[in-house]
């Protein structure tokens, strides 16, 4: 109760502040309430910048960031619905064709940035040049920002096509239209507007209402539509063992996984410390970041074949680039995204580390490391791609696993977000029982594209977890998802450990995340004195138990009296 009084203290004060600021102005109407009238965007602002947060975090709707969308349903508000959605629509698709147009050239984040804004404002005389001589005031009031953020989002879709895909993209760019529309609705509701400029009161309401809102939400609507399976599963009185979002980042990742820690986390630091603890993984060629690097990565394709490349800290296969061979008679590249030539593998190298995959003009970091090629037992089920293994842990102790398997849909990608089949792996035994496919929110007994069952074992299923346990503990994240890749050669090894592992998992398991979670927070005992063996077995055998309590192994016992000795 202390931590959470001390936790809410400042904002208690900034509530504080804002009411004694609140029943000034309202004691002092008269004098305040005409300027007041006089600044009514900014009013509109607010109520906006509230129902697009409610759209993101009590929805769970994905839109492009909250003050774009609350600008463009200011700007819908100056020149009406009809052209305001015309004018976001004309610029969109202009600087969309515009930025596929330039997509090959890899020109880097400035100067492709710069060439699009040339594009826009080209767009934006013409809209204005059409306004005049056709007498339409509206297309004369068109503003500025809006069009540079209408600009932006072109760009970040057009991105976010090869990222992610069409499906995630699409999805993203209606909720982002969605929100604007509801906000403008909101806003000009007259009624609500007046009342809200009169009531400083409810200036104070509307920070304490997001205040609120951000802190109790535990779940979200679109995390009832995305787990209702499960939740109808699970049953009215377990339907909170699932593991949402807001929890997950509240009560794991912001607890166990500290912050320093997560400031220096990327895939660079997390494979030196896995080659240094000789946990195997794979190999690492080169950390690029300038031209000096790419110059090494020039000698390094005479003689590499294969390999890939992936920002640093990028994450979903954001701009994976991997290399399967080359083909001699040409000297060209066979990868994922078709034939490439040294220069272009160099260029793609480049466009990461100059911000291509992050927030403009920041420099990143692209790792490349060793080729990977599966092991028949989970490859012969795919098409292609890399399949792989994530493991759930907490404090090392692995609580939920599944394997993800490459489609066509998911392009080759072991992303369930763009089409990946998910199957369930018990801990216990390391047997998969059928699989779960979340694009189409459909449980499935084989492969989409191979029609290969989804009933396996995983081999050394017991040293699989303990080297996962080794990675996570390695990590220094108390909370992770570690990846396991089954190469044909080294047989197991960690891909990478991630910071902030997904959800889906639980869909997959039929089973809910939290209550592991709950029960390893309980009983866990995180003593660095147990080895990741130990971890495993305790976990194994919470698993023959199903996670309900039971009477602790006289093994674990005797492991607390020597620590205390």
């Amino acid at each position: 109760m202390d931590l959470n009084v001390k936790q809410h203290l400042p904002s208690l004060v900034l509530l504080f502040g804002l009411t004694v600021v609140a029943v000034f102005l309202r004691s002092n109407s008269a004098l305040f309430v005409p300027v007041a009238e006089d600044l009514d965007f900014a009013f509109r602002l607010m109520i906006a910048g509230t129902v697009i947060a409610v759209f993101r975090n009590e929805i769970g709707m994905s839109t492009f960031g909250v003050f774009g969308p609350v600008i463009l349903a200011f700007s819908w508000v100056v020149v009406g619905p009809f052209w305001g959605f015309l004018v976001i629509a004309y610029i969109f698709v202009l600087t969309a064709l515009a930025r596929v147009a330039i997509i090959d050239l890899n020109l880097g984040t400035p100067h492709r940035v710069a060439s699009l804004l040339v594009v826009a404002a080209i767009g934006l005389f013409v809209i204005e040049a059409a306004g005049q001589l056709q007498d339409i005031p509206s297309l004369q009031a068109v503003i500025l920002f809006p069009v540079v953020l209408t600009t932006w989002y072109a760009e970040r879709f057009v991105g976010s096509l090869t990222e992610t895909g069409w499906v995630p993209a699409t999805r993203r760019l209606a909720a982002t239209l969605i929100g604007i529309a509801a906000a403008f609705a909101i806003i000009t509701f007259e009624p609500l507007v007046t009342l809200v400029i009169h009531s400083p009161e409810l200036w104070v309401a509307l920070v304490a209402v997001n205040i609120a809102l951000g802190t109790l939400t535990d779940v979200r609507l679109g995390e009832y539509l995305r787990f209702r399976e499960l939740r109808r599963s699970l049953g009215k009185d377990n339907a909170s063992d699932v593991l949402t979002m807001r929890v997950r980042n509240r009560e794991f990742i912001n607890k166990y996984n500290p912050a320093p820690i997560m400031a220096q986390f990327n895939k660079g630091e997390m494979k030196k410390t896995l080659h240094g603890l000789s946990i195997p993984t794979t190999a690492t060629y080169l950390i690029a970041e300038d031209e000096s690097d790419f110059d090494e990565l020039r000698t390094l394709l005479e003689t590499q074949p294969t390999f890939a490349i992936k920002p640093i800290d990028g994450y979903g296969g954001r701009d994976i680039l991997v290399v399967r061979g080359r083909d001699e008679a040409t000297n060209e590249f066979l990868t994922n995204r078709g034939r490439l030539t040294a220069d272009e593998i160099v260029a793609h190298t480049r466009n990461i580390c100059v911000g291509g995959v992050g927030d403009y003009g920041a420099r990143r970091e692209a790792l490349v490391e060793g080729f990977i090629t599966p092991d028949g037992l989970l490859a012969d089920r795919t098409t292609g791609g890399v399949p792989d293994l994530r493991v759930i842990t907490l404090q090392g102790f692995p609580v939920m696993s599944m394997v993800r398997l490459p489609t066509d849909e998911s392009n080759g990608t072991a992303n369930i977000h763009t089409g990946a089949v998910a199957v369930a792996i018990d801990i216990l035994t390391g047997e998969a029982s059928g699989g779960y496919q979340q694009t189409r929110d459909a449980f499935i007994q084989s492969h989409p594209d191979t029609g290969a069952d989804l009933e396996f074992t995983i081999p050394e299923w017991e040293a699989v977890l303990a080297m996962a346990s080794r990675a996570a503990i390695s990590s220094g994240l108390g909370f992770a998802g570690v990846d396991i890749v089954f190469d044909e050669a080294n047989g197991p090894m960690v891909l990478e450990v991630n910071r902030r592992p997904g959800l889906g998992i639980q869909n997959a398991n039929m089973d809910g995340l939290l209550r592991r979670l709950r029960y390893v927070e309980d009983h866990g005992d995180h003593g660095q004195f147990q080895s990741a063996t130990d971890r495993v077995r305790r976990a194994q055998e919470w698993a023959k138990q199903d996670w309900k309590t039971f009477t602790q192994p006289s093994t674990d016992r005797e492991i607390r009296s020597e620590v205390k000795a």
